[in-house]
């Protein structure tokens, strides 16, 4: 029987990757939270603010005081949309591009820790079960 319930060690591993990502963005100006948003912008470079709600499934108004934050501090750049005049593009600044490096330089890091201790064949069932755990959700 198990003590413990998934959300106790997914909060836990939430909190670990948090203090561990946490000091290195702060020295850069950056939160955890915010690191995901370059992310998905040096990714998706020429986005919009609807397709970050929309693919990251969070609420509109913070989606847009996070890109207001990230374009204040230099990390983004807003263009117009060529077709849609009340829509804006977002591209990472070179800035952007840096911290874009850093974060995965980050998660191989912590990944390589917290994964050191399994197989690799763990390793994979890890995931597939945590892949059809998050799918279930939606």
């Amino acid at each position: 029987m198990r003590e413990a319930k998934l959300s106790y060690y997914i909060g836990q591993l939430h909190r670990d990757f948090t203090v561990f990502c946490g000091e290195e963005l702060r020295k850069k100006g950056l939160s955890v939270g915010l690191m995901y948003f370059i992310l998905y912008v040096c990714v998706h470079p020429g986005c919009t603010p609807a397709q970050i709600t929309r693919d990251l499934e969070l609420d509109r108004a913070y989606v847009l005081r996070s890109i207001h934050k990230l374009v204040e501090d230099g990390f983004f750049k807003r263009l117009p949309h060529p077709t849609d005049g009340r829509a804006t593009l977002l591209y990472a600044t070179e800035k952007g591009d840096e911290i874009f490096e850093l974060s995965h330089e980050l998660l191989w890091q912590w990944d390589s820790k917290k994964l050191s201790s399994i197989t690799e064949a763990e390793c994979e069932q890890l995931f597939m079960l945590l892949n059809k755990i998050q799918k279930k959700g939606r």
